[in-house]
């Protein structure tokens, strides 16, 4: 009897406990006496030793402080104009908040200004949340130079538009929460920063910004009484059982509500043997879809029921695999679909086409086309979809996109929330070599990772570089056009991480 009762107030301590576990997406989780300021600049003057540019000696930029503010002015519409400093030393830190307060004073109402943190002494790799003054915000990363949205460009009735808003950085355990005006906006992963990775400052891209303060705090969880882990992660690995496959997924929004993600499914195409002798066979592509089909059940958990392997299919075969997937898949399910192969782009009517092993030159009734495919996909009711095509696959199947700082690459969204149509391939109209660079270093990143946690965009970041820098194409990350994307991400987990 005596054990049952410890048993029975153990349980209710547990239970206690977890229902005491804070949620670091509410701004008043952190109470005042859990910080410790490690950094704190009002602008009453200029200690600091901030750029000081007056006006009329730049045609671009005016800074100043004044009035216990920094003010930031960039005179050109198509010019961005930054202030950053180093010695901000939360990259020493376990948890921090960064915190500041910025109004949108003057000029190009729409165009961005913001915080910069977490830059590399290289200005390579850095974070940013920017905003307009008509009630518009952006996150965004830059990964070894390329930036792409965390968030794409988003109305939010919490900016004001005409007064200060204060922005918050929280890091906890490994993710950021990201609030404006102390209501909660977005979670992202934290990766590790380096030590001099603590640069951080404002941007105005032809606006003018007042900046009221700055402040770096110290979090210390264990002054936090109803502390337990940081629990608002939005994945998390499953228990250890082989019959089922996915992550559970947390909403980062509304904290009551969870869903599970679905099983991860595989179609892994690799055609090198061609039936007409007018297209050169391959000698590659069948290794190839091999070698990646392993890495998905050897590294990355894919069930071998959930892949389907087609060995130099024909038109039809690949069509009554996707009809399969069609089937099978369900609505919170993941897929992604490998294709290796010659393929072919029309210029004349700006189609891109795979080559099954059963294409005749000169007659595309055999062919696969963008068109078809898109059809397909937009069959198949998954929650994410990623294309890697290692063939000449053309531009036509992408949507175009922009990124909000500048000139950059395809857009990247949320990484969980929303549904995903995204596709990445070895190049745009240039014909791929048999031996694919483009596979080889696919291949060598998804090994080599020892993230938990691995976005195609950033898998495809990590070594679109180093494939155009050894070859002749230029590979591509982008949106799928027209089959449903809303912006979400497929997200590879890396079942060896610790």
């Amino acid at each position: 009897m005596k054990k049952l009762t410890k048993l029975l107030f153990l349980l209710l301590l547990f239970l206690t406990q977890i229902s005491l576990a804070q949620d670091f997406r509410k701004f008043e989780t952190i109470p005042q006496y859990a910080k410790q300021a490690v950094l704190s600049e009002n602008f009453d003057d200029n200690r600091n030793e901030w750029t000081i540019v007056n006006y009329l000696s730049d045609e671009v930029r005016e800074s100043k402080i004044k009035k216990g503010e920094y003010r930031l002015t960039s005179y050109s519409k198509d010019e961005m104009v930054v202030e950053i400093k180093s010695g901000f030393g939360y990259t020493q830190l376990k948890n921090f908040e960064i915190e500041t307060s910025i109004k949108h004073e003057d000029f190009q109402k729409n165009n961005d200004n913001g915080l910069i943190w977490g830059m590399s002494a290289d200005g390579q790799n850095a974070y940013g949340i920017g905003f307009t003054r008509t009630g518009y915000y952006t996150i965004q990363q830059m990964t070894n130079g390329v930036e792409h949205n965390l968030v794409e460009k988003t109305y939010s009735e919490v900016l004001h538009k005409d007064d200060f808003n204060h922005f918050l950085i929280r890091k906890i355990g490994e993710w950021y929460h990201i609030f404006i005006n102390k209501q909660y906006v977005y979670s992202f992963p934290y990766q590790p920063l380096q030590q001099d990775q603590d640069i951080t400052g404002f941007f105005a891209e032809g606006t003018s910004i007042r900046v009221d303060y700055i402040r770096v705090s110290k979090i210390n969880t264990d002054q936090i009484q109803t502390y337990t882990q940081p629990t608002p992660e939005v994945a998390s690995q499953p228990s250890n059982n082989n019959d089922a496959r996915g992550l559970v997924i947390t909403n980062p929004v509304n904290t009551s509500n969870y869903q599970k993600a679905g099983d991860y499914h595989a179609l892994i195409i690799g055609v090198q043997n061609y039936k007409d002798n007018s297209i050169n066979d391959l000698r590659f592509p069948l290794r190839d879809a091999q070698n990646f089909n392993n890495i998905l059940v050897q590294k990355y958990g894919f069930l071998p029921k959930n892949i389907i392997f087609l060995a130099d299919p024909t038109r039809s075969e690949v069509l009554q695999a996707l009809n399969k997937l069609r089937q099978n898949v369900k609505h919170d399910d993941n897929v992604i679909i490998f294709y290796a192969g010659h393929g072919y782009y029309d210029q004349k009517v700006k189609e891109g086409y795979w080559l099954p092993s059963d294409a005749v030159e000169g007659d595309d009734s055999n062919w696969l086309a963008n068109a078809n495919l898109s059809t397909k996909l937009k069959g198949i009711d998954a929650k994410h979809i990623l294309l890697i095509s290692d063939s000449c696959f053309g531009g036509s199947i992408f949507k175009p996109s922009r990124s909000a700082f500048a000139d950059a690459n395809r857009s990247i969204t949320n990484y969980y929330e929303k549904r995903s149509r995204k596709g990445m391939t070895s190049g745009t109209l240039k014909t791929v070599p048999d031996e694919s660079v483009f596979a080889k270093y696919l291949l060598q990143n998804l090994k080599e990772n020892r993230d938990k946690f691995l976005t195609a965009s950033k898998l495809f970041y990590r070594f679109n570089d180093a494939v155009a820098n050894n070859s002749e194409n230029a590979p591509q990350f982008g949106t799928l056009y027209n089959v449903g994307d809303e912006g979400g991400q497929f997200v590879f987990i890396n079942t060896q991480a610790k």
